[in-house]
Protein backbone atom coordinates (compact mmCIF):
# COMPACT_ATOMS: atom_id res chain seq x y z
CA UNK A 1 0.00 0.00 0.00
CA UNK A 2 1.34 3.25 -0.66
CA UNK A 3 2.34 5.81 2.07
CA UNK A 4 -0.99 8.00 2.81
CA UNK A 5 1.95 10.93 2.74
CA UNK A 6 5.63 10.89 1.27
CA UNK A 7 8.00 13.65 2.13
CA UNK A 8 11.00 12.81 -0.48
CA UNK A 9 14.75 14.98 -0.25
CA UNK A 10 12.81 17.62 1.13
CA UNK A 11 15.20 20.42 1.53
CA UNK A 12 14.38 24.39 2.29
CA UNK A 13 16.90 27.29 2.79
CA UNK A 14 15.91 30.68 4.24
CA UNK A 15 18.84 32.83 2.54
CA UNK A 16 21.99 30.88 3.94
CA UNK A 17 20.46 28.94 6.67
CA UNK A 18 19.04 24.98 5.82
CA UNK A 19 16.12 24.53 7.58
CA UNK A 20 15.55 21.11 6.62
CA UNK A 21 18.23 18.97 5.25
CA UNK A 22 17.09 16.08 2.72
CA UNK A 23 14.19 14.79 4.66
CA UNK A 24 12.67 11.67 3.78
CA UNK A 25 9.94 10.26 5.66
CA UNK A 26 6.73 7.69 4.52
CA UNK A 27 3.36 7.76 6.93
CA UNK A 28 1.06 4.87 6.48
CA UNK A 29 -2.87 5.19 6.70
CA UNK A 30 -3.55 4.75 10.61
CA UNK A 31 -0.15 5.11 11.53
CA UNK A 32 0.54 7.33 14.87
CA UNK A 33 3.79 9.34 14.46
CA UNK A 34 5.89 11.64 16.47
CA UNK A 35 8.13 13.79 15.21
CA UNK A 36 10.91 15.51 18.81
CA UNK A 37 13.64 17.16 18.72
CA UNK A 38 15.77 20.18 20.22
CA UNK A 39 14.49 23.76 19.57
CA UNK A 40 15.59 24.28 15.90
CA UNK A 41 15.56 20.96 14.65
CA UNK A 42 12.94 22.09 12.07
CA UNK A 43 10.14 20.18 13.19
CA UNK A 44 7.50 22.91 12.43
CA UNK A 45 9.40 23.87 8.77
CA UNK A 46 8.46 20.27 7.99
CA UNK A 47 4.80 20.56 8.89
CA UNK A 48 4.52 23.71 7.42
CA UNK A 49 5.79 21.79 4.21
CA UNK A 50 3.68 18.79 4.39
CA UNK A 51 0.45 21.79 5.14
CA UNK A 52 1.66 23.81 2.38
CA UNK A 53 2.31 26.91 4.59
CA UNK A 54 6.06 26.33 2.83
CA UNK A 55 7.25 25.80 -0.41
CA UNK A 56 10.73 23.16 -0.29
CA UNK A 57 13.71 24.44 -1.76
CA UNK A 58 13.72 21.11 -3.52
CA UNK A 59 12.42 17.36 -2.81
CA UNK A 60 8.35 16.41 -3.07
CA UNK A 61 5.50 16.08 -1.43
CA UNK A 62 2.89 13.80 -2.24
CA UNK A 63 -0.46 13.17 0.10
CA UNK A 64 -2.76 9.92 -1.07
CA UNK A 65 -0.96 9.44 -4.12
CA UNK A 66 -0.91 13.31 -6.02
CA UNK A 67 2.14 15.28 -5.72
CA UNK A 68 1.20 18.78 -3.79
CA UNK A 69 4.65 19.96 -3.49
CA UNK A 70 4.02 23.05 -4.96
CA UNK A 71 -0.19 23.40 -4.11
CA UNK A 72 -0.78 25.99 -1.40
CA UNK A 73 -2.01 25.56 2.08
CA UNK A 74 -5.74 26.16 1.06
CA UNK A 75 -5.90 23.21 -1.52
CA UNK A 76 -4.98 20.47 1.13
CA UNK A 77 -7.77 20.11 3.22
CA UNK A 78 -9.15 18.80 -0.33
CA UNK A 79 -6.91 16.06 0.12
CA UNK A 80 -7.85 15.22 3.47
CA UNK A 81 -5.09 17.26 5.25
CA UNK A 82 -6.44 19.04 8.63
CA UNK A 83 -3.65 20.97 11.23
CA UNK A 84 -3.70 22.49 14.07
CA UNK A 85 -0.98 24.91 15.72
CA UNK A 86 0.85 25.46 18.59
CA UNK A 87 -1.44 28.78 19.27
CA UNK A 88 -5.62 28.30 19.30
CA UNK A 89 -6.97 30.07 16.24
CA UNK A 90 -10.69 29.23 17.26
CA UNK A 91 -12.66 32.58 17.28
CA UNK A 92 -13.04 33.90 20.62
CA UNK A 93 -15.99 35.38 20.39
CA UNK A 94 -18.31 32.57 18.39
CA UNK A 95 -19.09 29.33 20.68
CA UNK A 96 -18.07 26.14 20.32
CA UNK A 97 -21.39 25.07 18.20
CA UNK A 98 -20.43 27.94 16.12
CA UNK A 99 -16.80 27.50 16.02
CA UNK A 100 -17.65 24.18 14.74
CA UNK A 101 -20.23 25.24 12.40
CA UNK A 102 -17.61 27.44 10.47
CA UNK A 103 -14.90 24.92 10.15
CA UNK A 104 -17.92 22.37 8.53
CA UNK A 105 -19.27 25.12 6.20
CA UNK A 106 -15.76 26.18 4.70
CA UNK A 107 -15.04 22.72 4.48
CA UNK A 108 -18.41 22.28 2.55
CA UNK A 109 -17.50 25.38 0.74
CA UNK A 110 -20.55 27.20 1.95
CA UNK A 111 -21.22 30.77 3.32
CA UNK A 112 -23.79 31.48 6.10
CA UNK A 113 -26.90 33.17 4.55
CA UNK A 114 -29.48 34.96 7.09
CA UNK A 115 -32.09 31.92 7.06
CA UNK A 116 -31.36 28.59 7.81
CA UNK A 117 -31.66 25.69 4.93
CA UNK A 118 -31.72 22.23 5.60
CA UNK A 119 -27.97 21.79 4.65
CA UNK A 120 -27.81 24.36 7.24
CA UNK A 121 -29.77 22.62 9.75
CA UNK A 122 -27.56 19.22 8.91
CA UNK A 123 -24.32 21.03 9.67
CA UNK A 124 -25.69 22.15 13.26
CA UNK A 125 -26.62 18.72 14.20
CA UNK A 126 -22.85 17.70 12.49
CA UNK A 127 -21.70 20.08 14.93
CA UNK A 128 -22.85 18.65 17.90
CA UNK A 129 -21.51 15.37 16.78
CA UNK A 130 -18.60 16.47 16.62
CA UNK A 131 -18.32 18.35 19.87
CA UNK A 132 -19.71 15.04 20.98
CA UNK A 133 -16.82 13.34 19.59
CA UNK A 134 -14.50 15.67 21.44
CA UNK A 135 -15.97 15.39 24.75
CA UNK A 136 -17.59 19.33 24.45
CA UNK A 137 -21.23 18.42 24.68
CA UNK A 138 -21.30 19.92 28.20
CA UNK A 139 -19.94 23.61 26.78
CA UNK A 140 -21.47 23.51 23.30
CA UNK A 141 -23.06 26.63 23.96
CA UNK A 142 -19.56 27.97 25.78
CA UNK A 143 -18.57 31.09 23.93
CA UNK A 144 -15.28 29.91 23.04
CA UNK A 145 -12.93 32.52 25.50
CA UNK A 146 -14.34 31.62 28.02
CA UNK A 147 -13.04 27.88 28.08
CA UNK A 148 -10.42 26.44 30.38
CA UNK A 149 -6.75 26.00 28.53
CA UNK A 150 -7.81 22.30 28.03
CA UNK A 151 -10.91 22.61 26.34
CA UNK A 152 -9.97 25.31 23.75
CA UNK A 153 -7.23 22.02 22.97
CA UNK A 154 -10.50 20.17 22.35
CA UNK A 155 -12.00 22.97 20.57
CA UNK A 156 -9.15 22.86 18.54
CA UNK A 157 -9.44 19.44 17.75
CA UNK A 158 -12.60 19.57 16.79
CA UNK A 159 -12.34 21.75 14.41
CA UNK A 160 -9.72 20.00 12.27
CA UNK A 161 -11.73 16.61 12.60
CA UNK A 162 -15.21 18.72 11.36
CA UNK A 163 -13.29 18.66 8.20
CA UNK A 164 -13.25 14.95 7.87
CA UNK A 165 -9.73 14.52 7.62
CA UNK A 166 -7.74 11.67 6.47
CA UNK A 167 -4.71 12.71 8.15
CA UNK A 168 -4.23 15.55 10.92
CA UNK A 169 -1.12 16.87 11.94
CA UNK A 170 -1.47 18.20 15.43
CA UNK A 171 1.31 21.02 16.57
CA UNK A 172 2.65 20.57 20.19
CA UNK A 173 -1.31 19.81 21.07
CA UNK A 174 -0.24 19.20 24.68
CA UNK A 175 1.48 22.71 25.10
CA UNK A 176 0.56 24.29 28.11
CA UNK A 177 -1.75 21.54 29.51
CA UNK A 178 -1.67 20.45 33.14
CA UNK A 179 -0.84 16.89 33.90
CA UNK A 180 -4.66 16.40 34.21
CA UNK A 181 -5.24 18.03 30.82
CA UNK A 182 -2.43 15.78 29.27
CA UNK A 183 -4.07 12.56 30.46
CA UNK A 184 -7.39 13.44 29.09
CA UNK A 185 -5.61 14.54 25.61
CA UNK A 186 -4.25 11.23 25.61
CA UNK A 187 -7.64 9.37 25.60
CA UNK A 188 -8.86 11.61 23.38
CA UNK A 189 -6.42 11.08 20.64
CA UNK A 190 -6.67 7.46 21.64
CA UNK A 191 -10.57 6.96 21.06
CA UNK A 192 -9.79 8.57 17.10
CA UNK A 193 -10.91 6.14 14.43
CA UNK A 194 -7.99 3.91 13.93
CA UNK A 195 -7.64 4.48 10.02
CA UNK A 196 -7.01 8.42 10.66
CA UNK A 197 -3.62 8.94 10.60
CA UNK A 198 -2.17 11.34 13.22
CA UNK A 199 1.26 13.05 12.86
CA UNK A 200 2.45 15.42 15.68
CA UNK A 201 4.98 17.54 17.08
CA UNK A 202 5.14 17.04 20.99
CA UNK A 203 7.82 18.27 23.40
CA UNK A 204 5.83 15.92 25.94
CA UNK A 205 8.11 12.84 25.68
CA UNK A 206 4.95 11.39 27.60
CA UNK A 207 2.16 12.44 25.71
CA UNK A 208 4.75 11.39 22.29
CA UNK A 209 5.35 8.01 23.58
CA UNK A 210 2.21 6.70 24.89
CA UNK A 211 0.45 8.26 21.38
CA UNK A 212 2.83 7.49 18.89
CA UNK A 213 3.42 3.87 17.62
CA UNK A 214 6.96 5.73 15.26
CA UNK A 215 8.63 8.26 16.36
CA UNK A 216 11.01 10.47 14.52
CA UNK A 217 14.07 12.08 15.92
CA UNK A 218 15.38 15.50 14.07
CA UNK A 219 18.28 17.39 15.20
CA UNK A 220 19.68 20.61 12.54
CA UNK A 221 17.43 20.20 9.97
CA UNK A 222 18.10 16.34 9.47
CA UNK A 223 16.62 12.95 10.50
CA UNK A 224 18.61 11.15 13.10
CA UNK A 225 16.35 8.06 13.32
CA UNK A 226 13.20 6.53 13.82
CA UNK A 227 11.68 3.87 15.78
CA UNK A 228 9.26 2.20 17.69
CA UNK A 229 9.43 4.61 21.60
CA UNK A 230 11.11 2.16 22.99
CA UNK A 231 13.76 1.61 20.46
CA UNK A 232 14.13 5.61 20.91
CA UNK A 233 14.11 5.58 24.51
CA UNK A 234 16.93 3.57 24.58
CA UNK A 235 19.24 5.01 22.23
CA UNK A 236 22.09 6.70 23.10
CA UNK A 237 22.19 8.93 20.34
CA UNK A 238 19.12 10.59 20.65
CA UNK A 239 19.83 10.53 24.85
CA UNK A 240 22.70 12.61 23.93
CA UNK A 241 21.20 15.24 21.55
CA UNK A 242 17.55 15.73 22.91
CA UNK A 243 17.15 13.95 25.89
CA UNK A 244 20.57 14.69 27.85
CA UNK A 245 23.62 17.02 28.01
CA UNK A 246 23.28 18.61 24.74
CA UNK A 247 19.99 19.37 24.63
CA UNK A 248 19.55 21.23 28.16
CA UNK A 249 22.87 23.38 26.90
Amino acid sequence: MAPVVQVSAVTVAFGGLRALRGIDLDIAQGERVAVIGPNGAGKTTLFNVIAGDITPTTGAVVIKGQDCTYRPSRQRPRLGLARTYQKARAFAGLTVRENIYLALAGHSGRHRALWQSRADRGMRAEAAEVAARTWLSGQIDVVAGELAHGQRRQLELAMAIATRPDVMLLDEPASGLSRGERERLIELLESFDDQLTLLLIEHDMDVAFRIAQRVVVMADGEQVMAGTPEQVRADPHVHRIYLGTEAAA
